[in-house]
């Protein structure tokens, strides 16, 4: 019987081989995590300025309705975690275009937000509507309409 030889430069990984092989892939998918947290922050961001963009439209469509009482639609407000309750979409007043306005508001931007309308004169209207971003960052934006 003869034995096999064997030759040392076949004979498998090393345990070395195996821990830097294991690093690389730890790090690879700590990579893919982070990578997969920043989209999700990045996709709240980009939620939060469609709801903005709508809730603009919504206000700027309820003002041409009632474009008798513009003035009463004039006004700043801060969202609170303590929703505004009394909102009736069958009504058409200023008084309840206002309430449910700033129902949907507080439903759909976080506490601390701000949203305000304001006339620019000329006869032209400007809301602006605020909150702070994933990092902090207090963002802006401001919508001038004509209703």
């Amino acid at each position: 019987m003869r034995s096999p030889i064997r030759s040392r430069t076949a004979a498998g990984f090393t345990l070395i081989e195996v821990l830097v092989a294991m690093l690389v892939l730890a790090v690879g998918m700590l990579g893919i995590a982070a990578m997969q947290m920043r989209g999700l922050q990045f996709n709240h961001d980009a939620y939060l300025r469609s709801q903005i963009s709508v809730l603009a439209y919504d206000i700027a469509d309820r003002m041409r309705i009632n474009r008798d009482s513009l003035a009463t639609y004039v006004g700043d407000f801060t969202v609170t975690t303590t929703l505004p309750t009394g909102c009736n979409n069958a009504v058409t007043t200023p008084a309840n275009d206002l309430l449910c306005w700033r129902t949907r508001v507080s439903e759909a931007l976080p506490p601390t937000s701000i949203a305000n309308i304001t006339d620019a004169g000329g006869g032209e209207f400007n809301v602006e509507l605020g909150w702070s971003d994933r990092d902090g960052t207090p963002r802006n934006v401001d919508y001038t309409f004509q209703p």
